[in-house]
């Protein structure tokens, strides 16, 4: 990656800000800090823009960077006992770019879903996300089984198209 500017550092945050706070929270179990975690992450990159070679992608250096963050904050969260970093293998492998690339792509499927149209996205989600059957959300919703299968048809459509055009974006 070459030198940071201020265009090039607000895309980095814009692209990875998500995806690092939901990873930093598989780690510190705790959305806010995970959120500091990141944020810290992004001023010392920023404070340090002049001086920083980054010889793997982006993307691997930003998770490897926050990976460990995390744990440096976990290890003066419990008054400085040791923390193994084996601890965090669950977490985070020595493949990184595989790592990243899953943290990547369900951001990219959260956003898509918010694409969708609200009572498609409503079914859709009360079904994947929450595990609901057809039966329940019709009744929940009082609509039929039929508009479920339709709705879920619909966002089966709506999200091929969306992640189909945009899915190159992932390996960037």
């Amino acid at each position: 990656m070459e030198q940071i500017d201020k265009n090039t550092f607000k895309a980095l945050f814009k692209k990875y800000y998500n995806p690092l706070c939901n990873f930093a929270s598989t780690i510190v179990n705790d959305h806010k800090v995970a959120q500091d975690v990141v944020q810290d992450v992004f001023t010392k990159i920023w404070d340090k823009r002049k001086e920083i070679s980054i010889g793997t992608s982006e993307k691997s250096y930003l998770f490897q960077a926050v990976k460990n963050r995390s744990i440096e904050v976990l290890r003066k969260q419990r008054n400085d006992q040791k923390v193994s970093t084996v601890d965090y293998n669950d977490h985070y492998d020595d493949n990184h770019e595989e790592q990243a690339r899953k943290f990547m792509l369900k951001e990219f499927l959260y956003k898509s879903i918010r694409q969708l149209p609200p009572k498609c996205q409503e079914i859709f989600v009360l079904n994947k996300v929450n595990g609901l059957t057809y039966n329940e959300i019709a009744k929940d919703l009082d609509i039929s089984v039929k508009t479920v299968e339709n709705q879920i048809g619909k966002a089966y459509r709506k999200l091929r198209d969306i992640m189909g055009s945009r899915l190159s974006e992932l390996d960037a």
